[in-house]
């Protein structure tokens, strides 16, 4: 078992208004009105956050007198009630902190990825750049588990392989849909591939499709949807896999990028986009169905594809990637990523052929 110098990461935004309060005050005072927002009580307020009445009441009365204005309302008999300045306050940090938390997220990830691997001299350790999947980060966590460090970065599927190609990596993570979207997809890829110089190995077949609020409320269907103007579709960065599949619908849709609303806005991974629509920034996005469930939203298949790791050929027999390969044959590693939802992983851990079978290049 593998023991972590830092076994946890946290980063985390806060407000400062003005110069002169303590780094933690005005997060305490955002606290503080959620929960008297909640109860409807400053006494129970107090108690749930450990202050003391007095304390708690002395905290609105100071804030209040810098903003310039009450932050509790002055009508009574209804209980502790917030004033408009104070609700405001309170919606303005509820969506704020949401559209920021996938950004904050992986920032702990990369700052975590970067302090367990100086941490974890004379292990076996694997350097992977990769398109953003679920499973892969489940395959992360189960190789840690037995003493194989994984240095993960997410980036987009071409940056990946370009990555590999450098030199810069072990393992680059990509997607390819199966059937004619695959066909168009693949001369990309294999232009910074060589069948004699990189192996394919299998991680998983998924599903990619709409990711959309919960009940569907614009009943969306295809991607040709996306051209509704009351669509506010969430994108994926330049090169990753995802964008490019989407070009690719949207073109057999005959849909153009100017017709998406929402088209230029982008983000990074499955997850940020799923957390995005889930906390109402956007009404769609192009990703797997695990990352739907995980925010429980609904979610319209599309598209099937191959999620394969390639690497350099002499390296098939390194430790670390047999113990990879291992790892992603287990029965518990399948069964883990196939409870996920929308993910088969029966033939992880088989090397596929480079080209894929049947592509015409």
């Amino acid at each position: 078992m593998l023991e972590l110098a830092y076994c946890s990461v946290d980063l985390r935004a806060g407000w400062r208004f003005g110069g002169e309060s303590a780094a933690s005050e005005e997060a305490q005072l955002l606290d503080l009105l959620a929960c008297i927002a909640r109860t409807g009580s400053i006494a129970e307020a107090a108690r749930e956050l450990g202050l003391g009445y007095r304390g708690a009441w002395g905290r609105i009365e100071k804030w209040g007198k810098r903003l310039g204005q009450p932050l509790l309302d002055a009508a009574r008999g209804s209980g502790s009630r917030l004033s408009p300045l104070a609700l405001e306050l309170l919606a303005i940090d509820e969506r704020l902190r949401r559209r920021i938390e996938p950004q904050l997220a992986a920032a702990r990830e990369e700052m975590r990825a970067a302090l367990d691997r100086h941490a974890r001299a004379g292990t076996l350790r694997l350097a992977v750049v990769a398109s953003h999947d679920l499973a892969l980060i489940r395959l992360r966590e189960a190789l840690e588990s037995q003493g194989c460090a994984i240095d993960l970065q997410f980036r987009g599927s071409i940056e990946s392989l370009s990555a590999l190609a450098r030199g810069d990596c072990d393992l680059a993570g990509f997607h390819c849909p199966l059937g004619d979207l695959g066909r168009r997809l693949w001369p990309g890829y294999l232009r910074l591939l060589r069948p004699r110089k990189h192996a394919l190995i299998r991680l998983c077949r998924r599903v990619q499709g709409l990711i959309v609020q919960k009940g569907n409320p614009l009943r969306l269907k295809s991607v040709a949807d996306l051209a509704q103007a009351d669509v506010r579709f969430l994108n994926r960065q330049p090169g990753a896999g995802t964008r490019l599949l989407l070009d690719l619908l949207l073109q057999r849709d005959g849909v153009t990028a100017a017709q998406v609303r929402g088209y230029a806005s982008e983000e990074h991974t499955h997850a940020a986009v799923a957390a995005l629509v889930a906390g109402g920034e956007a009404d769609a996005g192009l990703g797997i169905e695990a990352a739907a469930r995980r925010f429980g939203l609904d979610f319209v298949p599309i598209a099937t594809e191959d999620y394969l790791l390639a690497t350099r050929r002499d390296r098939l027999r390194d430790p670390a990637l047999l113990a990879l390969r291992a790892q992603l044959a287990s029965p518990a590693f399948r069964a883990c990523v196939e409870s996920l939802g929308g993910y088969d992983a029966g033939e992880a851990g088989a090397e596929v052929p480079l080209p894929p079978a049947g592509l015409q290049v």
